[in-house]
């Protein structure tokens, strides 16, 4: 059976990262207070807007009572970040977990503006292209406003 916020993370485009980028995450409790005092460092394996998703030696639950906070740096921006697990699965002797987000859409924005920033440092021969697209689609929203 699919989960629909499941099916909906899957709808927007994934930041795969094959370098090695790593996140602090902390488990913490809904109203913010750590349930450990102690950090783990993960490796990410890619980021959406809605979520991300990551590679450990710990395997941690799918429960809706607890919240992980991941801390990274991606394209020299330090990103904070707090979501459920909402899958896991086994490869070999490490466990890779889907979070979704719990975030403002201000962080929200800041992901895709930093996903975005990584994607024309990666391919700095598309930046005329993200250039065309942010002027047309910035034309299209000044067009429907008034």
């Amino acid at each position: 059976m699919s989960d629909h916020s499941n099916e909906a993370s899957r709808a927007h485009i994934r930041l795969r990262f094959n370098d090695g980028v790593k996140a602090e995450l902390r488990l913490i409790s809904k109203d913010g207070q750590l349930l450990t005092p102690s950090t783990t460092t993960v490796l990410l394996l890619n980021l959406s807007q809605n979520g991300l998703c990551f590679l450990s030696g710990l395997q941690l639950p799918i429960q809706k009572n607890y919240l992980v906070e991941c801390r990274m740096t991606i394209s020299n921006v330090q990103i904070i970040v707090r979501g459920r697990i909402v899958w896991n699965s086994r490869k070999d002797n490490q466990y890779s977990h889907g979070v979704l987000f719990e975030c403002s859409n201000t962080l929200r924005s800041l992901i895709i503006g930093v996903m975005n920033q990584e994607i024309l440092e990666r391919q700095p021969q598309q930046q005329k292209i993200h250039y065309l697209y942010s002027r047309l689609l910035n034309t299209k929203r000044m067009h429907y406003s008034g």
